[in-house]
């Protein structure tokens, strides 16, 4: 993925976040912070939260947002498109 289109993907995902329903826009949330991480090789999170986020919360976190957020991490790090989700 070159800049233009890590840059068009990001606003992509910042009108979702924008304009979709709240447990969808914390899908996106977590989407950009995996694309970030698959992109820019960077960790914002300790590796501890990666992992977390990466191998849990797998919908049975008694927190929907949480398991939004978690499910959107992981479809970001395997690179999935908008068009996958």
């Amino acid at each position: 993925m070159d800049k233009k289109e890590y840059d068009a993907l990001l606003d992509l995902i910042r009108k979702n976040i924008e304009t979709s329903e709240p447990k969808r826009a914390e899908y996106f949330r977590g989407y950009r912070r995996g694309i970030q991480f698959r992109v820019l090789g960077i960790l914002e999170e300790s590796v501890q939260d990666h992992e977390r986020l990466y191998s849990g919360s797998g919908g049975d976190s008694d927190d929907h947002y949480l398991d939004a957020y978690a499910r959107g991490y992981r479809d970001g790090c395997r690179g999935l498109t908008p068009e996958d989700i």
